[in-house]
This record gives structure tokens, C-alpha cells and sequence, in this order.
């Protein structure tokens, strides 16, 4: 154990501003096979082969078998019992057997959105660790965008410390570092497949259930999520964030009700029905789980923005252990808002969807008030900051000025929406953590400022914490 410690100590150089973050190595983890084949009749034929030869073998199986949030509305709080268990608890039992595969008809549904994925990295709209790299690069012009911005935000005076900062508090960690979980890498692989059609994050295998992997997806909610399995036999339930990502291609209709739920969420003080369809998922994917010998402290949760949020609200409810990317808080909470759970928040300093909440300063009054380790829309689990905290001083700026006027307020909205599109997205998170994205989902967007935690990409939630607590940048919920 001594090696689990690692220091946090960017392994490579800071990047200047307008640039581009450089792909990290592939490692062991990504080490999965992809098409690579260009041609359409190649890539078809490479997917087709493993079914052929699953087909002769398998048998077909029984196919009849959403104004404005400030301090004078107040949120709602709804205090809900305590977690029991933290999903983290070492035990000996003996893990299940090996994940059984697709049925050879579930193969065959999903040929077409593995062929779209493969035409979708030649476009450089998605990437994959072993992926075939596309002759289009919008990278340049990104970055000159990005570059262009920082000089207005930089001429107005957004870039200036405030005279008074907020610093949240921080946490110390000082629980045992050997609960066996999935890994970071693991965790955002699988909260950024959920936004690649046809995309299979890193190593994983699907969780499957009489032949078909068990997801959810409801249009009018926007609740949609898929349920993984490490090679180390846990469960990923992983939730998709807002617009689906290239997913959209098949349900172009789901973007309309994840923006409304996320509407929802940020100006009112109540709990959309998405949060309580990614409950009953879980519960779904938790009752097969345990008929396949699975414990319940094999299942772990994750997401990315809005499914960050999903997974938050169930680790909430039921005391399960995982990772919420980019997340914003809760309109309920419970005592000590999982502090010291298994349930942990990665939130990049900028992304103006992880100040939508009353723990982190930066937004006020645009949100209701900031409460140190708390307040009515608290995270639910500890926070582990990553990139640059200077990253997160316009966001304050330009919230000051909304009470300024119409200009002021269109300051504000503008330079929201920019940070928002600079820092959200998961490339950027994989770029500090250390991760290599497989998959990945428009990798050119964002523009990435700060360190990279390079030793984070393999660490459990427990190694995670610790390293965030002795880094100090472990924050109170």
C-alpha cells in the first residue's frame, strides 16, 4: 500500500492559455479493440465476424419471453433518512461468475450504432483509446475562440480577484484507503459513453439480463442509463447527461426533457421525476445483481452533468458508492449531506454547472445563498476539485453584476455559457485526471487550465479522497 498515496504533482507541463490538451498515452485499462478500418464495408465486416462466430455457437433465445432561484424564494429542503452503508465495505465473499454475453440479436441491434460511432471518430466528433484519428481537426479554431474570450473577459476586469473570496471548507480524510471500487478512469469511461451512440466505455462489459444488457430510457422524463461491469465483477450503473450526445441521432426528442428537468432543478426547489426513474433503474439493476450472486456493495453510480446529478440523488437515497462528474446540488438533503460517504463529486474550477449549488461560492445571487459545507442546494458527498482555481474568479465577477442592469446581466449570461463550454465537458475532466477517453465525445471542445492529477486516473474513491485530502482540494458538501 505504500504506493497508494501518490502525489498530485502535475506529471505534465500546465497549458497555456488557447491551447489544446494533448492526448495522453492510452493505458493498460484502454487497451481495447476498435475498429479501425475506414471503409464502411471494413468496419462492417469486422463487427460481423464476432457474431458470425457467436451465432453458430448460441442459440436465439425466446423472443416471447423545468423564472429565476435567489435568496428571496427559498429552496425547499426535504431531510431524508441517512444512508445505512457506504458502498465501499470490504468483504471476502467470492465475486459472481463471468458476465454472460449479448444474446446474438441484442449483437446484431447494436451493429448499427457501432458502425455510426465509427464513422462519428472519423469526423472527429467522437474518439475512442484505439480509435481510428479522422482527417478533420477543429481543434485551431476552438482554441482561438477560447483565446479570444479570455482577452474580453480580461479587458472588462472579470480576471481580478474580488476583494472578498469565499473559500470553502475543506475536508479531511482520514478513512481506509483499501475499499476495493472501480476506478476514476473507469467512472468517467462509462459517465462519457452515455453520451456516445454505440460507444462501450474502456474494458467494461455490459451487465446483461436474459441476454440483453439491462438500460432505461424514458422520452419524457429524460432519464436514460446502461448498467456496466468492471473485469473486477462490480456494477456501474452509469446516467446520461443533457442532450444525449451523439445519441441524438436516434432520439433526437430526450434533449427537450433532460433541458426542462434541468430547469427544473436549477429555479425550483423541487425533485424532477428523472431523479425518480434513476432510483427505480438502480433498484431494477440491484434486484438482478443479486440473483446473479453479486452483493449490493458491488454496484456503484455515475454520471456526467445532469446524470452526475441522477446518480447523486440515488447515491442519496440508497447509501451506494461512486463518482458524480460536473454536478450541480440537490434540492434535498440529509445530515452531514454524505460527507463521509462512498459517494464522491469531481468538479472542475470554472464549469459554471458544478457553482449551480449553495456549498460553492461563485454564482450568488443567481443561486440562493452560499452556506459553508451546505446551504439548500448542497452536493451530496465529499468534492474533489480539479484544474485552476483562478478559473473560477469571472464566474464571480460577472454574478456581481447582475444587479447592476440589462448590460450587467447580459455580461453574466454570456460569460456562463462560455465557461460552461470551456470547462464542462468530460475531455476536460479526463485531461486532469489523467484519463485516456474511451470513449470520448467531442474532444475538441473545451479548453482545459490547470494541473493534471495524472496518478488519479487509476485510484479507487477511497486512494481518491486521500490524495484529494493531502492535495487540499477536498471540499466539505
Amino acid at each position: 500500500m505504500s504506493e497508494i498515496f501518490r502525489a498530485t504533482k502535475p506529471s505534465a507541463p500546465l497549458r497555456a492559455a488557447g491551447t489544446r490538451p494533448a492526448k495522453p498515452e492510452p493505458s493498460p485499462r484502454a487497451d481495447v479493440k476498435r475498429p479501425a478500418a475506414l471503409a464502411p464495408s471494413a468496419v462492417i465486416d469486422s463487427v460481423l465476424a464476432p457474431l458470425r462466430e457467436t451465432a453458430s455457437r448460441a442459440t436465439l433465445p425466446d423472443l416471447t419471453a423545468v423564472a429565476s432561484a435567489t435568496p428571496a424564494i427559498p429552496a425547499k429542503t426535504i431531510t431524508l433518512v441517512a444512508p445505512k452503508t457506504a458502498a465501499t465495505t470490504p468483504s471476502t465473499t467470492t465475486a459472481p461468475s463471468e458476465p454472460e454475453p449479448l444474446s446474438p440479436i441484442a449483437q446484431i441491434a447494436a451493429l448499427p450504432g457501432r458502425i455510426v460511432n465509427s464513422v462519428l471518430e472519423v469526423l472527429d466528433i467522437t474518439t475512442s483509446a484505439n480509435g481510428p484519428d479522422g482527417p478533420l481537426n477543429f481543434a485551431p479554431i476552438n482554441d482561438a475562440l477560447f483565446a479570444a474570450f479570455r482577452e474580453i473577459e480580461d479587458r472588462l476586469g472579470l480576471t481580478k480577484p474580488p476583494a472578498m473570496q469565499e473559500v470553502p471548507p475543506k475536508l479531511v480524510y482520514n478513512g481506509p484507503t483499501t475499499g476495493k471500487t472501480p476506478t476514476v478512469a473507469q467512472f468517467l469511461n462509462a459517465a462519457t459513453a452515455a453520451y456516445v451512440f454505440g460507444g462501450t466505455p474502456g474494458d467494461l462489459k455490459p451487465f446483461v439480463v436474459d441476454g440483453k444488457q439491462m438500460e432505461s430510457t424514458n422520452v419524457l422524463t429524460g432519464m436514460s442509463a446502461k448498467a456496466w461491469v468492471t473485469p473486477e465483477g462490480q456494477i456501474i450503473i452509469a446516467y446520461q447527461g443533457t442532450t444525449g450526445g451523439t445519441n441524438l441521432l436516434a432520439n433526437p426528442l430526450i434533449a427537450v426533457s433532460q433541458v426542462l428537468t434541468d430547469v427544473q432543478v436549477i429555479f425550483t426547489d423541487t425533485t424532477p421525476q428523472a431523479f425518480t426513474d434513476a432510483l427505480a433503474f438502480q433498484q431494477e439493476v440491484e434486484a438482478a445483481a443479486i440473483a446473479q450472486g453479486y452483493r449490493r456493495e458491488d454496484i456503484f453510480l455515475t454520471g456526467h452533468s445532469l446524470g452526475g446529478w441522477e446518480a447523486s440523488y440515488v447515491a442519496q437515497q440508497t447509501g451506494l458508492g461512486g463518482i458524480a462528474f460536473e454536478s450541480p446540488g440537490l434540492n434535498t438533503t440529509v445530515p452531514g449531506n454524505g460527507a463521509n460517504s462512498g459517494f464522491v463529486n469531481i468538479l472542475t474550477y470554472g464549469d459554471t454547472a458544478a457553482y449551480f449549488s449553495t456549498d460553492l461560492p461563485g454564482l450568488q445571487p443567481f443561486v440562493p445563498e452560499y452556506v459553508p459545507g451546505g446551504g439548500s442546494k448542497p452536493h451530496y458527498g465529499s468534492i474533489v476539485m480539479i484544474g485552476n482555481p483562478d478559473a473560477a474568479i469571472p464566474l464571480m465577477n460577472s454574478a456581481a453584476l447582475l444587479s447592476t442592469g440589462p448590460v450587467g446581466a447580459a455580461i453574466f449570461v454570456v460569460d456562463i455559457l462560455v465557461n460552461f463550454l470551456q470547462y464542462h465537458l468530460p475531455g476536460i475532466q479526463a485531461y486532469h485526471l489523467g484519463v485516456t477517453p474511451d470513449p470520448g465525445v467531442v474532444p475538441w471542445l473545451g479548453n482545459a487550465s490547470g494541473p493534471v492529477n495524472a496518478d488519479y486516473a487509476d485510484m479507487t474513491i477511497p486512494e481518491l479522497q486521500k490524495a484529494a485530502s493531502d492535495a487540499g482540494t477536498l471540499i466539505k458538501p
